[in-house]
């Protein structure tokens, strides 16, 4: 097995203890989008807690310390992005 593949398995834990919430829907998508297309690095696991405002989606990236999260309205927009982390870190 590959980096890559163990990489790819370790991702899809996460997602599987999420079940209630949609991690294909509009809002997972674009917080993905936006945290990938911010960093610049593919992320390797993804989480999501819906609000009645939207969701809070938190997604470790790779060579991150902390994850990143971002949060949608209740129409999905990307309302915000950021580091959870310490900023000297990244």
């Amino acid at each position: 097995m590959t980096v890559r593949t163990i990489l790819a398995l370790l991702a899809a834990l996460p997602l599987a203890a999420c079940a209630g919430d949609d991690l294909t829907g509009p809002a997972a998508t674009a917080c993905r989008a936006a945290i990938a297309a911010q960093v610049g690095r593919g992320l390797s696991a993804v989480t999501m807690t819906e609000t009645q405002a939207g969701a809070d989606i938190q997604a470790a990236v790779t060579g991150a310390e902390a994850p990143w999260t971002c949060r949608t309205d209740a129409a999905h927009r990307v309302l915000g992005v950021m580091y959870s982390g310490s900023e000297g870190a990244l």
